[in-house]
C-alpha cells in the first residue's frame, strides 16, 4: 500500500483501534484533564501514578497483542494472494493454450469441409458425364 493511502485511513484505522481499546480498557476509567474553573474536574496529582502506568502498561500490552495479531493476519493475506496470482497465471497459461487450440480445431474443420465440398463437385462432375 502506497504511502499516501496509508496516510488517508490513518484516522479511520486510529478511531477504530482507539474505539476497541476503550472497549478494552472500559473498567479503568480515564482522569478528566480539565481545570475545576472549565467546568471540569481536578486534574490529578502525583498520588495516582501508579494506577495510570498500570493502566498504560495494560494498554500498550493490548495494543502488541493487537499488533502481533494483525500482523500475522496480513502475513496470511499475502500469502492467499501470492497463491491466487499464481493460480491466475496459470489459468491465463491454459486459456492461451486453449484458444490456440480451438483456432487450430477451426483451422482443421474448415479443411475438411472444403475437402467434403470438393468431393461433393467432383461426384456431381461424374454423375453428369
Amino acid at each position: 500500500m502506497r504511502r499516501s493511502a496509508l496516510q488517508a485511513r490513518l484516522p479511520r484505522l486510529c478511531r477504530r483501534c482507539s474505539a476497541n481499546l476503550r472497549k478494552q480498557l472500559d473498567g479503568f476509567p480515564a482522569f478528566p484533564v480539565r481545570s475545576r474553573q472549565d467546568g471540569g474536574f481536578l486534574i490529578p496529582d502525583g498520588s495516582h501514578n501508579d494506577y495510570d502506568f498500570a493502566r498504560l502498561e495494560r494498554a500498550v500490552a493490548a495494543l502488541v497483542g493487537r499488533h502481533e495479531h494483525l500482523r500475522d493476519e496480513n502475513a496470511a493475506l499475502r500469502r492467499d494472494l501470492l497463491e491466487k496470482e499464481q493460480r491466475i497465471r496459470h489459468l491465463d497459461e491454459q486459456l492461451l493454450e486453449a484458444n490456440q487450440r480451438r483456432q487450430d480445431v477451426g483451422k482443421h474443420i474448415d479443411e475438411l469441409i472444403a475437402q467434403i465440398d470438393q468431393l461433393d463437385s467432383q461426384f456431381e462432375s461424374q454423375e453428369e458425364v
